[in-house]
Order: C-alpha cells, then sequence, then structure tokens
C-alpha cells in the first residue's frame, strides 16, 4: 500500500461560501495571469505527486485534511491520456464542510461514493488536456490549456461551469474508498 504524506498536499482550498458566476470564479482565481506558463500535459504540483505503477492501486490518504487535495499518478496504456503522457493524474480532494453541503445537492448520482471525499480523473473533457488545483474552494479544478476557446473552469463536484467543457463533468475513475478506524483508504482498480 502507498501512503501519502504531507508532502503530496497539493493544495490547500479553504472553505468559503459557493458561488457559481463563472466571471467572479475566473477572477477570484486569476488563471489567466498565474496560469500563463505552465504545461498542459501535467498538473501544478508535479514533484508532490504520489507515483504508483500501472494497475490496482491502494492509497493511504489519513494525511489528507479538509479543503485538501492529493494526486496519484500511474501510467496507463489507455489512449484518453496520450496529452498527458500516457500518465493517468487522479485527484483525491478532502472537501470541506461547505463543500460537502453544496455536493450534497449537486453531486452527480452514483459518482461520490464518501461525501467528504470526491475522487476524479484530472483530465479535460474538451482536449484531454491535464486538470489544475486553483485553490479556489468555489472552482478547484481547472484546465491547463488557458487558450481562448479552452479554459474550463470545474466546481468542487467536478462540473464543468465555464470554458469550453462546460456542462460536462470529470470523470471518475474506477475505485472504492474505505474508512475504518479513522484510516481512509483509496483503492484504485
Amino acid at each position: 500500500m502507498h501512503k501519502m504524506t504531507r508532502r503530496q498536499v497539493i493544495a490547500m482550498i479553504p472553505s468559503s461560501t459557493v458561488l457559481l458566476c463563472p466571471a467572479i470564479l475566473n477572477a477570484q482565481t486569476n488563471i489567466a495571469t498565474e496560469w500563463a506558463d505552465i504545461p498542459t500535459t501535467a498538473p501544478i504540483g508535479e514533484k508532490n505527486l504520489i507515483e504508483v505503477p500501472a494497475g490496482p492501486a491502494e492509497i493511504d490518504v489519513t494525511a489528507l485534511l479538509p479543503g485538501e487535495v492529493t494526486v496519484v499518478a500511474r501510467p496507463t496504456d489507455d489512449e484518453s491520456y496520450a496529452s498527458t503522457g500516457m500518465i493517468q493524474y487522479i485527484a483525491v480532494h478532502h472537501r470541506t464542510a461547505d463543500q460537502i453541503t453544496f455536493g450534497e445537492t449537486n453531486d452527480r448520482d452514483g459518482a461520490i461514493q464518501n461525501p467528504a471525499y470526491f475522487v476524479a480523473n484530472l483530465v479535460c473533457t474538451h482536449r484531454g488536456k491535464a486538470i489544475g488545483i486553483t485553490g479556489n474552494p468555489e472552482a478547484p479544478f481547472a484546465c491547463t490549456d488557458r487558450g481562448d476557446r479552452h479554459s474550463t473552469v470545474f466546481d468542487a463536484t467536478g462540473l464543468a461551469i465555464s470554458g469550453a467543457s462546460e456542462g460536462d463533468y470529470l470523470s471518475i475513475p474506477e475505485y472504492e474508498i474505505s474508512v475504518t478506524d479513522g484510516a481512509v483508504v483509496i483503492q484504485l482498480a
């Protein structure tokens, strides 16, 4: 089993009231200027990834605090990850109380196994570019391709709320989550 350490926390997404206005989200996140020169093949925080081999994996994410995100990276032969160098990046987001409340009415059916944790593939539904972690609690994920016709921003449920993929959801990997005696373990198929 792979065990997450505090060094593998990519971002802290503080709690606040959920807003859904894309113009406000983009202004708060300031993605256009702050993300201008980042690569589109991998999420931000590449040095902090939990790297696992191809195939099934078990990751202990107990150290992840509410509002924090860690990213698992594993090789794949799935062509839908060609734009990310054949690496499947998977976010594990320990939601804040506000994000859990928001998710109770906005999560899509069957996508969430435990309302405290959002697990998603970090690949954009538009062109397969990597999704980055913004640090914004209302829009924690955004496509790293910031071109005029791209720039998708996703809310805490994985719904694209602006950009080329607006209305689409981030894909969910095959996984199971278990919480036993305070230990939180993600099992990837």
